[in-house]
């Protein structure tokens, strides 16, 4: 009963044709989330969860595998699919997927890609905004005098963001939290983004990626969410940091090949953007010694933005959610469009 009953579901997800050998449905789980799932378990008793710590256990046991939850940009996605013959679903643990989908037989397969696009918005946008705060207020600068004692002489002005206008470049998932977090600072915000967004009360215009160029004029704050594609390497070049305000600040809290990391260093030398954040750089990590170390308006951090003590118990309940919808035949959240690449 279960076997036709889960062949109209792998019809609902676009598996037509592919017929489970068996009536348990197998899933391989991250060890980090095995646990957590064991509840699942008890709900569905045709669930079979297997644990992997590791690539190679992965694909020692993904033969008959129906789906694998956990998958990392380090592990060998092409490899999987080859190996995973009845494989449905594969859940990426991050946001950005671009390295799993530079394969092009990945980007071809017929798969359901799952990513945590909207899990990671709340962290990665505090983030965002400490980096801000850091330069607008110039915490770096006072962090470093604290070693010698009482100073009140700052290296950067002091910026109130009140009625300053911040452009969410990519409102997303990171982007719209961005964007609320700002608009509660009392900023007035201009986004970009490929998609007809619903009305934000945060928002004030969204515009096409044709209107970026117009829309880098004015703002006080650029901040970059947009996905790693081929259509955004290298968006933000010579001639973006030439559109921009005198004095811009500029946050990168996406990917760092999105930047034209020359023509950032450049903006920053000549005064043109006065600071950036960024928890991501190109090439990633920097070599030691690269110019945007040594600048008092820059301030790095190690692609960590994402990480906080949530973290674990999110992705956890995000992908319970989703392992009860696959079971159930229900439409998965944060599906990837594989060929776009977010």
């Amino acid at each position: 009963m279960f076997a036709l009953y889960f062949s109209v579901t792998l019809v609902f997800f676009g598996f037509a044709g592919s017929m489970l050998q068996a009536e348990t449905v197998k899933i391989l789980v991250s060890a980090t989330f095995a646990e957590g799932m064991q509840p699942l378990v008890k709900q569905y008793p045709d669930l079979q969860l297997v644990s992997f710590s590791s690539s190679e256990e992965a694909l020692r046991e993904i033969g008959d595998a129906d789906a694998l939850v956990g998958l990392s940009a380090a592990d060998p996605a092409g490899e999987f699919l080859k190996a995973g013959k009845y494989i449905k679903w594969l859940a990426h643990g991050s946001a950005g997927v671009e390295e799993t989908l530079s394969d092009p037989t990945v980007r071809n397969a017929d798969f359901i890609l799952t990513n945590m696009k909207i899990i990671q918005g709340p962290q990665i946008a505090d983030h965002a905004m400490a980096l801000l705060l850091n330069l607008t207020r110039d915490l770096k600068h006072f962090n470093k005098e604290m070693e010698t004692g009482w100073h009140r002489q700052a290296d950067l002005p002091m910026i109130q963001l009140r009625g300053k206008t911040m452009l969410v470049v990519g409102l997303g998932g990171i982007g719209t939290q961005v964007a609320e977090r700002a608009f509660a600072f009392g900023m007035r915000i201009l986004a970009v983004d490929p998609k007809d967004i619903p009305y934000m009360r945060a928002v004030e215009y969204v515009g096409k990626p044709d209107e970026l160029n117009e829309l880098l004029g004015q703002a006080d704050v650029v901040v970059n969410c947009t996905p790693h594609t081929p259509e955004t390497e290298k968006m933000y070049g010579p001639l973006q940091f030439s559109l921009m305000k005198d004095d811009v600040y500029f946050i990168n809290v996406s990917r760092g090949a999105i930047v034209d990391t020359d023509a950032l260093t450049a903006a920053l030398q000549s005064g043109k953007v006065r600071a950036a954040g960024l928890d991501v750089v190109d090439p990633e990590p920097l070599p030691n010694d690269h110019p945007l170390w040594s600048m008092s308006n820059v301030t790095i951090t190690p692609h960590l933005a994402t990480l906080s003590d949530g973290r674990i118990e999110q992705y956890q309940k995000a992908f319970n959610d989703n392992v009860a919808r696959f079971m159930s035949g229900r439409p998965l959240r944060n599906i990837v469009d594989k060929q776009k690449r977010y």
